[in-house]
């Protein structure tokens, strides 16, 4: 079905004027007077105008526009929708049984069969993480994932930590970050970390998120603990390009190529090629590429037990290293102490934005009031 509109830009716009084109598939809804029977005649006060049926109510009955517009919403949003006012539920409810078949789906529900296979599922891997939920997709509620930005329902959606982990959730940034503005270092800097209120993470992006979190912590307190400063053993972290690098890694502002050294078994070298294919011919030297043979960006090694193990020798992108602050040091506050109460910028690692700071909070209300 094609509804043609006839659209006049030369004339004054009524808003309370029924669009042209529309008079079969708007409906108006009218609040009948409780004086009066069923049937009889309505009151004056009852012709009164429709505020609500405006540009908005008008688009809303057509059915072309709310089946498109019923794809991106799911069922606690289009119920809401329905709520607005009674000018909105009246455009909607005519149209409820195909509204409500082509609301937004989960990745992971299966397709129906009169339907073609046009959405990709997960990997094996994926459905793995997923295949020992409770229940089937859910439909009412449906959303994108934070970090990765999957369609994913609530029963595919990974269990949110415990408040008490969030301040664990911080990643210092290096001082070119904190200094370059927020839509230069983010895509979504209008659209913050709100895991203070919710985390909505699908379960390959929720899976080791808490060891990935003491992970980094611990590495600021062996940082502590072995370093120059405090009378340690001085085994050279801090110094040089030996500190914690910016979380951002190879997207950092002041990023610089380093050579780091992998190690990898005869057995694993088939699948760690695969997985790092695409690197190889931007790190490799010219000259070198793919070709196994044994020189300075590749060394054999007898391992414990006679096994050969391979060292290779890459140059790879990685971020400034991060400042340490002197009351960190001397365990006068905690690690990542200011990003946690809010007063610096950082990045989040759970669903990879940036954590506003206090000054970029000023600079935003100053911006749009």
């Amino acid at each position: 079905m094609v509804v043609v509109l006839e659209l006049d830009g030369d004339d004054a716009f009524d808003p309370y004027s029924r669009p042209k084109g529309l008079e079969h598939h708007s409906v108006t809804f009218h609040p009948e007077d409780p004086n009066h029977s069923e049937g009889a005649n309505i009151s004056a006060e009852a012709q009164r105008p429709n505020p609500n049926f405006n540009n908005v109510s008008k688009a809303l009955g057509c059915y072309p526009i709310v089946t498109q517009l019923a794809q991106y919403l799911d069922l606690n949003t289009l119920h809401a929708l329905s709520r607005t006012c009674r000018q909105f539920r009246a455009n909607l409810v005519q149209y409820r049984t195909r509204l409500v078949q082509q609301t937004l789906r989960c990745e992971n529900e299966p397709l129906p069969n009169a339907e073609t296979n046009t959405h990709q599922h997960y990997s094996d891997r994926r459905t793995a993480l997923i295949s020992d939920r409770a229940s089937p997709c859910a439909r009412d509620m449906v959303s994108d994932c934070r970090r990765c930005g999957r369609i994913i329902c609530r029963n595919c959606a990974h269990k949110p930590p415990s408040a008490s982990l969030l301040r664990m959730r911080h990643r210092r940034l290096c001082s070119k970050c904190l200094a370059t503005p927020l839509p230069q270092i983010s895509r979504h800097w209008q659209d913050p970390c709100a895991c203070t209120s919710s985390v909505y993470l699908c379960a390959p992006c929720g899976t080791g998120m808490n060891v990935a979190d003491t992970n980094y912590l611990r590495i600021w307190t062996w940082r502590t603990r072995y370093s120059t400063y405090l009378g340690g053993l001085g085994t050279g972290i801090g110094e040089g390009n030996e500190g914690v690098k910016c979380w951002r890694g190879e997207k950092c502002m002041a990023a610089q190529e380093v050579e780091v050294e992998i190690d990898r078994s005869e057995e694993g070298r088939a699948s760690d090629r695969e997985s790092s294919e695409s690197d190889t011919d931007q790190h490799w030297p010219e000259g070198e590429g793919k070709e196994e043979r044994a020189g300075y960006w590749q060394t054999e090694i007898e391992g414990i037990g006679g096994v050969v193990k391979k060292k290779i020798r890459r140059r790879v992108r990685v971020g400034k290293t991060v400042k340490e602050w002197e009351d960190e040091r001397d365990g006068k506050d905690d690690v990542l102490g200011r990003e946690s109460r809010g007063e610096g910028r950082s990045w989040c690692g759970w669903c990879g934005r940036v954590v506003w700071g206090k000054k970029d909070r000023q600079t935003y209300k100053e911006e749009h009031g």
